[in-house]
């Protein structure tokens, strides 16, 4: 049975998080006790789940294997499927302080990167594309977003554009929290005609549109593109860079990542780089585009899986393709 599991498309699987008893528990510890007391009682937990669910091992060691593999022995320095499930474990508490309001700004470490260009795009009032995957906290944008914790001096509106299904517990528990949480947030599944022509309307108003493009559809698993990931072959989901095409915006990708796996402070780096891409093409291009979108992404995802090569958190066989190959 858990071999036919490890053989699943990501949104077939269990939610990990399928109660929100433990969620609720650690928001309550995180409004009485400083976060760095309550990281303590994610260890035990992320042993637990580590020891007790046999394809989230399975999955990191793949994964971890494919990585040194690709890169060489010293990436990962150590196969430690321990220390993926801790970090991902430390995730969920920095979700829910995000959420909270506390994850300040000045905890963010900036780079010399594309930052400045999309603050000041931002500052013009114009918006853009933002591409990010479930390498470190894909909720990092957002939940500073809600408390105007951007560096940017206005409001800045961000609908994200992810798969719900797979996470509908956590959602919900989260918008306990902060209802704001729930806000613009699109499921791929429910965007249409006039979807985009709102996504387009906020775009030009100065928002932002965020996507996750490291999972194919739940409901159109076979609209994908291939291409190689790591040295293996993997589906990308291609109505994320075909929605970034019809919007027709300045495109980023973006990363928030935890400078180290364990720390009692924690900081996070937040990584900016502007896509080359641009669709102001004849359609006739437009397809090509968008597959050139895709292999840069996939590019900067393997840039920072080989610097953070712990805070992946798809744990399922990436490289399992639609028509079953691996």
């Amino acid at each position: 049975m858990e071999e036919a599991e490890e053989l699943l498309h990501w949104s077939d699987q269990q939610e990990v998080v399928s109660s929100n008893s433990p969620i609720l528990f650690l928001f309550r510890l995180l409004v009485v006790l400083p976060a760095w007391l309550v990281s303590f009682f994610v260890l035990p937990v992320g042993f637990f789940y580590m020891v007790s669910s046999r394809p989230a091992r399975n999955e990191a060691r793949l994964y971890q294997k494919q990585l040194r593999a690709y890169f060489g022995r010293g990436v990962p320095k150590r196969i430690s499927p321990f220390l993926q499930v801790l970090s991902f474990s430390l995730c969920i508490v920095e979700k829910i302080e995000g959420w909270m309001g506390k994850v300040p700004f000045d905890k963010i470490i900036k780079h010399d990167d594309d930052v400045g260009a999309l603050i000041s795009q931002l500052e013009a009032g114009r918006g853009a594309v933002v591409i990010g995957s479930h390498l470190g906290n894909i909720e990092l944008l957002r939940s500073l977003s809600s408390y105007d914790e951007t560096g940017v001096g206005r409001n800045v509106p961000v609908t994200a554009i992810f798969e719900m299904k797979s996470t509908e517990q956590f959602n919900k528990t989260l918008c306990a929290i902060n209802p704001k949480a729930g806000f613009n947030v699109i499921d791929p599944g429910d965007i249409g005609i006039e979807t985009i022509s709102v996504l387009q309307e906020q775009v030009e108003r100065g928002g932002l549109v965020v996507f996750a493009a490291d999972r194919t559809s739940a409901r159109a698993r076979q609209r994908c593109i291939r291409e190689e990931f790591l040295g293996r072959l993997a589906d990308f989901p291609y109505g994320v860079f075909l929605l970034a095409a019809l919007l027709n915006a300045p495109t980023y990708f973006m990363f928030g990542l935890r400078t180290k796996i364990w720390s009692l402070f924690p900081k996070y780096h937040i990584f900016i780089e502007k896509s080359q891409v641009d669709f102001h093409c004849p359609r006739s291009e437009r397809e090509e585009r968008i597959l050139s979108l895709c292999r840069e992404f996939v590019g900067k995802l393997e840039k920072y899986c080989r610097q953070f090569p712990y805070q992946w958190y798809n744990f399922f066989n990436f490289w399992l393709t639609s028509d079953g190959a691996q």
